[in-house]
């Protein structure tokens, strides 16, 4: 008899652990929406205030055609905010609708919002030209960049990728729109451990508990991509579990599709806004970061490039538990490397993290011709020594010996002043400029290149550096003149980039070209 009895009370634990997951997806949801619709709200006023206070003068047409273009984007804002909460809802009741079409439909709305606002203006000026004024530009630059950065923070996906590779391309983009992007981090909300501990067995192939002791079902991060979850296996070790999202790979090719559509409509009625080297730059790196087995082979590439470095860990991957989902690898702790109280309250001088942290990456860069290219400030802890763990390795790639050549010549023609060489080796390292190209645009590209993101740390006092801010003037010409950058060339510009914003936070005397040099072949200075 008791053996009858436990099958109709095992029922129904399953069905109040069902409930209860059910429950706070519904929670989690709901929650979402509100702050996206809340988010919304505060768009609209600053919209609002912004359109009212370049109003000096009495109303006259001016004013009513601004009026009019205001009320145009706040209808589609409130739409897009309405799909957006709809989306993080269909989340809550996974197979209600398909992923992509709540998705879809606000890639639809903010696209026609950018279209018709751009187009407008482009019509008008040409009808009307006393009725658009430099104001209506900045105005309508600064809504656009409103819209794509909420659209990218509240869906994730392809869409995040995209804002934060744009905010590092003022030849691309006008400024209002780097200034915006550049704040936007790689953060979502976490998928619950009812969606995630399936697909972590769904990839072991077999129970989760005949392979860990224990799995945190909270979460240590969570990205566009995957999410990373603390666990001991059986043996005891500590380990770090990243799991992508189930379906992700067709979510973010759903929005790459989305996305492409997007850039050539504007592009049509906004040629000087160039988007679809964003577009061919994602679909370069993302099938990168989804391979989670090429990633436990670059990790381990680098793990062994580095090994003499005592001062830097790269965590081992767990053999055998690696899939093209799925990747375990050593728990590593630390102080976030922008962290600079947590830092000082351990007894670490920042300054020696700044100096280490630039050796490690030149020498990585010339020497070992193996790079970590994702250095943001989540993705590098520091311990006492000092010491640089190096996290997440998507985007860690070989460097070939005459591209890893013509950065080294870049960088003693910087230092040396060397215009000819400059070009020489921009020209050496793929990217299109001859003899011809002017100063300002030489040194629009190397600005570009070379830090000119800066970080997007939410704890940084920086967000865009002075120069990124400098170059985006005459971004728009940069690009006009030398035309589209090779994807490897991008990548490691934008790893530099995010080294350079590092490296002002923890010491803004470093002289990091001087650091670069001594792994170029070039000469020390007494």
């Amino acid at each position: 008899m008791p053996r009858r009895a436990a099958a109709p009370v095992e029922m129904y634990r399953g069905w109040l652990d069902h409930s209860r997951s059910v429950t706070q997806r519904w929670a989690r949801g709901t929650f979402e929406a509100q702050r996206i619709l809340a988010t919304a709200a505060r768009r609209a006023r600053q919209d609002a205030w912004e359109a009212a206070s370049g109003n000096s003068g009495p109303a006259g047409s001016a004013y009513l055609t601004r009026l009019g273009d205001l009320y145009r984007s706040q209808a589609f804002l409130w739409a897009a905010a309405g799909f957006t909460a709809g989306e993080r809802l269909g989340r809550a009741a996974p197979g209600a609708a398909p992923e992509w079409l709540p998705r879809a439909a606000v890639i639809g709305t903010v696209t026609a919002d950018l279209y018709l606002g751009y187009a407008t203006l482009r019509e008008r000026s040409r009808w009307a030209p006393g009725l658009v004024e430099e104001l209506d530009r900045g105005l309508q630059h600064r809504r656009g960049a409103g819209r794509v950065l909420d659209a990218a923070a509240a869906l994730g996906g392809a869409l995040i990728k995209a804002a934060q590779f744009a905010s590092t391309r003022p030849d691309l983009l006008p400024t209002d729109y780097t200034s915006t992007l550049s704040a936007l981090q790689d953060r979502v909300p976490p998928q619950p451990w009812s969606v995630m501990e399936p697909a972590i067995a769904r990839e072991l192939g077999r129970p989760i508990d005949e392979v860990f002791d224990r799995v945190d079902p909270e979460p240590v991060a969570a990205a566009s991509i995957a999410q990373v979850h603390r666990a001991r296996l059986a043996n005891g070790r500590e380990v770090a579990v990243k799991v992508q999202y189930p379906h992700v790979a067709d979510t973010i090719e759903a929005d790459l599709s989305a996305l492409e559509r997007t850039f050539a409509a504007l592009a049509a009625v906004e040629p000087s806004v160039r988007l679809q080297p964003i577009a061919d730059y994602l679909r370069w790196t993302l099938p990168l970061e989804l391979d989670f087995r090429r990633e436990a082979e670059a990790l381990a590439e680098l793990r062994s490039a580095l090994e003499d470095w005592r001062d830097v860990v790269v965590p081992g991957v767990v053999e055998g538990l690696t899939t093209g989902r799925l990747i375990v690898m050593d728990y590593v702790e630390g102080i976030k490397v922008t962290d600079r109280d947590a830092m000082l309250a351990a007894g670490i001088e920042p300054r020696k993290v700044a100096r280490l942290l630039n050796d490690v990456y030149a020498d990585q860069m010339f020497v070992r011709r193996v790079l970590h290219a994702d250095p943001h400030p989540g993705n590098i802890l520091v311990q006492p020594g000092p010491k640089l763990a190096l996290l997440d390795h998507g985007l860690t790639t070989g460097l070939e010996p005459d591209f890893v050549g013509s950065l080294a010549r870049l960088v003693r023609a910087l230092r040396g002043g060397d215009l000819e060489e400059i070009t020489a080796s921009l020209r050496g390292s793929g990217l299109p400029v001859d003899e011809d190209t002017d100063l300002d645009t030489l040194l629009g590209v190397v600005g570009v290149l070379l830090g000119a993101e800066g970080t997007s740390d939410d704890e940084s006092d920086n967000g865009t550096s002075g120069e990124a801010l400098d170059l985006a003037d005459f971004g728009r010409r940069l690009g006009a003149s030398v035309g589209d950058v090779p994807p490897k060339l991008l990548l490691v510009g934008r790893a530099i980039g995010l080294l350079d914003g590092i490296t002002r936070q923890l010491d803004p005397e470093l002289d990091s070209l001087e650091v670069v040099g001594r792994y170029t072949g070039e000469p020390e200075t007494p």
